[in-house]
């Protein structure tokens, strides 16, 4: 069994691979602003894209990609200018989709999720706009006035920081797959200190939160977060 096992690997890591196009070409172009739309300047910009993935364990046995995605899945790389602007000759991957990945001086970054339909049909990917966007380290409280003994159960959506942005059909949107990693469900009020709430998430965003009691009476409301620190305290 091992031996057959180490006879299909190689089969494996060769099927889940995208194919990389020879001397095929595409162009990249963007403009990147900070979160109050001043040019991001000197930032780091590369399109890259997975060609394998991670497979399960066997037998205590790790098997691991073939390389860092950093190498040989990078296909271009640029640095924008004094107008945030960027614009690169890159390798054409044959994927579904690529990811803009862009690192600032300042420590700021963002990963842009991209559909393989934005490439328009002379192999250019133009992406008139990209806003960084802010993380705010969140704080909400549910705090018990009335004395209540009734247990709530309480969903959080909000847009969490390990969420892709995605461009496709010329806008940018969130990824739908990524609906409920942005989710936190929990019970509040079985203790006296089960109440609080803490994450990082995007800003400008909305939270949403709804509680229920066990009598079915239920509570919508939304927060905006707006800075970098926020705290919010619901009072039931």
């Amino acid at each position: 069994m091992k031996k057959l096992l180490f006879i299909l690997l190689p089969i494996i890591l060769i099927s889940c691979e995208a194919r990389l196009d020879d001397d095929k070409r595409a162009f990249f172009k963007t403009r990147i602003v900070d979160s109050s739309g001043l040019p991001l300047v000197n930032a780091s910009v590369e399109v890259t894209t997975y060609r394998s993935y991670d497979f399960f364990s066997f037998n205590g046995q790790s098997l691991v990609k073939t390389s860092e995605p950093n190498r040989d899945f990078l296909l271009g790389k640029g640095t924008t200018d004094e107008n945030g602007a960027v614009s690169f000759t890159m390798l054409f991957d044959t994927t579904y989709r690529y990811y803009v990945r862009i690192n600032g001086v300042d420590d700021s970054s963002k990963i842009l999720a991209v559909a393989s339909d934005s490439f328009n049909q002379d192999l250019t990917l133009d992406i008139p706009l990209i806003t960084m966007t802010d993380i705010a380290n969140v704080e909400l409280e549910f705090i018990n006035t009335s004395g209540t003994t009734s247990v709530y159960d309480v969903t959080i959506n909000y847009f969490a920081i390990y969420c892709d942005e995605l461009y496709e059909n010329n806008s940018v949107v969130r990824d739908e797959n990524c609906g409920f990693e942005d989710e936190i469900i929990d019970l509040v009020n079985q203790t006296t200190d089960d109440g609080l709430f803490e994450f990082r998430a995007f800003y400008p965003s909305v939270i949403d939160v709804n509680y229920r009691d066990a009598a079915g009476n239920e509570v919508n409301e939304q927060f905006t977060i707006n800075n970098p620190t926020e705290r919010y305290e619901i009072n039931y």
